[in-house]
Parts: C-alpha cells; sequence; structure tokens
C-alpha cells in the first residue's frame, strides 16, 4: 500500500517511500483525517493477520482516482498515519497473545523510523530494537546465523559491531591521491590529529566529509562514511542541500548523538537503544536547540545514531572534542554520496564525490583534503 502512494505522488514505488514518509508531518491534519477513510479500507489488522482488498489492480487504479483531487501532502500524512496505526495494531495484538516485553524488527517497513517511534512506547514493551539496515540486504546475515545454528547446533554469538565493509591503508589511500593527480584541485596535509583537526572545522562552520576505518553495513552512514556538520547550524542545510547532497527540501537531516548527553536531546525513558539510526524519539527543547539543523523542522522528531564510545572509539572522541569546543554533544551526520549514488566505499570513491560535488574538505585516514 505505501509504495502504490508513493508512485500516485509521482515518485519510484520501492524507493522513495522515505520521502513520502518525511513528507508526512507538513500536512494538515483535517486534510489527513478527509483522506484516511479510503486506506483504512484497503488494509486493515485483524488479530495477527492482515486483510482486505488490496490485492486487485482495479483497487489501485480506483484510489489513484479517489485521490485526484486530494493534496499531496494529505495523502503523505495520512498514509503515514495508516502505517503507524497497522504497525501498533499488529504489535499490541502480538504482544497480547505471547506475554512478549521484547520486541525486534525486521524487514523493510521498519526503514519507517517514525512509525518505529510509536512502536517502542507501547506499554509493556521493554527493549525494543530493529536490525540493522532491516531490508532485504539484511536476510544474508539471518540466514547465515539460522545456517550456523542448524550446522553446529550452537547459537552464533551476537552481531557487536556494524563495521563490516572494507577498509583501507595509508598506502592505499596515498596511491589513489596520486592516481587522480588529486594534488592538481587540492591542498593535501597531513595534520598531527585528523580527528582533533576535523572537530575544529566542524565547530568553525565548516562541512567536512569523513572516510575513515572499515565502512558501515546497510544504508545508513554511522561516521566512518559520512558527511558532518555543526547541527545547530540550519544555514548549513541548504549547503548540504543543493551543493552536495541534492535532496528534497522537505527532507530532515539526521544527528549522531554520543550516548551520555541522549537525556540532554531525546525523550527516552526506557532507554531504548538507537546505534544505527533506525528508530525516531521525541525531542526535548534542549535538543530542538541544539541540534536544530537535524531535527524535523515540522514535527520536531529526531532518527539518531546514539553513540557509545565501544561502537566506535575514534567517530566518539571526534563528537568529544567538537562538545568541548561548542558544548554540543551531537553532530550532523548524512551519507557520504551524492543523490541517487551509492554510499562512498573506496579512496577513489570518497576524492571523486569530493571533486563532483560542492564539498570542500575530506578527512580521509591521516590527511586532509582541501580544495583550492
Amino acid at each position: 500500500l505505501y509504495g502504490i502512494i508513493t508512485y500516485i505522488l509521482g515518485m519510484r514505488s520501492g524507493k522513495h517511500e522515505y520521502k513520502v514518509m518525511g513528507l508526512a508531518p507538513y500536512a494538515d491534519q483535517e486534510g489527513v483525517e478527509e483522506v484516511l477513510p479510503l486506506f483504512d479500507e484497503l488494509l486493515r489488522v485483524e488479530g495477527l493477520s492482515f486483510t482486505g482488498s488490496l490485492s486487485t489492480p482495479a483497487v489501485a487504479h480506483r484510489l489513484e482516482r479517489e485521490l485526484r483531487d486530494k493534496r499531496f501532502d494529505w495523502i503523505a500524512g495520512a498514509m503515514q498515519r495508516h502505517c503507524e496505526r497497522l504497525m501498533r495494531e499488529f504489535t499490541e495484538n502480538a504482544l497480547a497473545a505471547t506475554g512478549a516485553t521484547r520486541v525486534t524488527c525486521a524487514g523493510g517497513l521498519f526503514r519507517n523510523a517514525k512509525a518505529n517511534m510509536f512502536l517502542k512506547d507501547i506499554d509493556g514493551v521493554e527493549h525494543f530494537t530493529v536490525c540493522p539496515s532491516p531490508s532485504d540486504e539484511a536476510a544474508a546475515i539471518g540466514a547465515a546465523y539460522h545456517g550456523y545454528e542448524r550446522l553446529t547446533g550452537k547459537r552464533p554469538e551476537p552481531l557487536d559491531t556494524i563495521y563490516l565493509g572494507p577498509e583501507y591503508s595509508e598506502r592505499e589511500i596515498e596511491d589513489a591521491i596520486e592516481r587522480l593527480e588529486i594534488a592538481k584541485y587540492c591542498r593535501i596535509e597531513r595534520p598531527e590529529d585528523i580527528e582533533h583537526t576535523t572537530a575544529d572545522l566542524l565547530a568553525e562552520g565548516n562541512i567536512v566529509a569523513r572516510f575513515q576505518g572499515r565502512m558501515e553495513f546497510g544504508a545508513r552512514a554511522l561516521g566512518n562514511r559520512s558527511i558532518l556538520s555543526n547541527p545547530s547550524d540550519p544555514e548549513l542545510t541548504p549547503v548540504l542541500n543543493h551543493q552536495i547532497k541534492q535532496r528534497d527540501f522537505w527532507m530532515p537531516f539526521a544527528p549522531t548523538i554520543l550516548d551520555e548527553f541522549q537525556d540532554q536531546y531525546i525523550i527516552n525513558p526506557k532507554n531504548i537503544a538507537s546505534p544505527h539510526m533506525m528508530i525516531g524519539f521525541e525531542t526535548t527543547p534542549e535538543g530542538r536547540e541544539a541540534l536544530k539543523a537535524a531535527v524535523h523542522p515540522f514535527d520536531g522528531t529526531i532518527r539518531p545514531q546514539i553513540l557509545r564510545e565501544s561502537d566506535n572509539p575514534a567517530y566518539h572522541r571526534l563528537i568529544r572534542i567538537f562538545q568541548e569546543r561548542t558544548g554540543i554533544g551531537g553532530i550532523l551526520n548524512t551519507s557520504f554520496n551524492l543523490h541517487g549514488d551509492p554510499i562512498v566505499c573506496s579512496p577513489e570513491d570518497a576524492l571523486d564525490t569530493l571533486l563532483r560535488s560542492g564539498l570542500q574538505q575530506l578527512a580521509i585516514g591521516p590527511f586532509l583534503v582541501s580544495k583550492l
């Protein structure tokens, strides 16, 4: 259903549902209530099953006709509201049927961080987690775990990191700089402490791409293949949008916040972990001010990576230095790529993206690369 609505709104089904989610908070609530009944009859929850008349192609064509005179933001708002209701009702029914208090979510629908926000707040849920990058790509991890258990009879150890991709040596980075003749276009420096230098640049209002250590698995950049900026400065978001990310204007950015500062910025009484940017949270007044460039401007919610030092010590240290300079225990973090491209993986990817975008500075391994 979400895919059909994404298509009706002129976006790519199976790819741009997140844009509908980002658009939804802008909708007038009276308009949302006008559209909602059209969705209710198409998909409902009954116990632990979904029912409705969505399966016939004629239904999709009828829905398109009936929505033709409705505002696009009403449609987005109603779809998101209906999605949240269905997911919450199904989860509540499952808890009642099983007596469970721990909820683990997997599947592409759980990329919907706003709906996840409401699931974690259900009464009786004591533990809530969403598998990192829970779409089809994560099925390989589940298959490996299942196969290991079947073949050995042993339970596999929990996955304690999602930094599972390749990393590159200093020599490999230098070779890429030489092959691409980066010195023709950029100044290349080797500061004494790259994390300290990066934090200083961010505190001074610069946007810096960061390429360090092993690449993250999945769809979220978690600091090692990220573009970073000061989260309290909303004037930087148009620069990120127009010169680098080329995102739709209504889409919010997201932050990384240090675990030890989360109580200042988000409302999380159950202390739900969010290491992979998969769960939405309400913000505190301090959070809306300190992280204003990474908070949804209409509903004040946030989709943070809550970073423990053990998750990524170097990235944690960078933000800690930034906090010492600015008083802000978080950073705006968006994926290091141009719109439509995958997240950069290799040094060549990172350097090529620097040259093809409005980015001015890249911290790559021990080097700081700055456009001339």
